[in-house]
């Protein structure tokens, strides 16, 4: 599960550096261009990533249950609980890049041939 989680952080960090790219590459080229398939890519990648650490930490949990054990007690439950707690927050983060992505594949799609910059 951590490695799910840092999936997920590194899919959304790319995914914010991939869209500030694509902006400063329309802005410097003073035209709308279409959004690379790697954004999309990058959101949605991160996204699945969180979504399956959020989904493996609750199969773990009910199968620790249905053992008979305690999975709320120990150090490992903290350290299970903080990256469950990060992968929860990264859903909501990179479900957000997901919208991010297709609005700005929707304006780029919209205005295609249009030029950017004004003069």
């Amino acid at each position: 599960m951590p490695l799910l989680s840092a999936a997920a952080i590194v899919g959304f960090f790319a995914s914010v550096s991939l869209s500030n790219g694509h902006h400063e590459f329309q802005s410097a080229a003073c035209r709308y261009t279409l959004l690379p398939w790697t954004n999309f890519a990058a959101a949605y990648g991160g996204l699945v990533a969180a979504a399956l650490a959020v989904t493996v930490h609750l199969l773990m949990f009910r199968s620790a249950r249905r053992a008979g054990q305690d999975p709320s007690r120990g150090w490992q439950s903290m350290v299970s609980t903080l990256f469950f707690a990060i992968a929860c927050l990264m859903v909501l983060l990179t479900a957000g890049m997901v919208v991010v992505a297709h609005m700005d594949a929707a304006e780029a799609a919209a205005n295609i041939g249009k030029t950017l910059c004004e003069g």
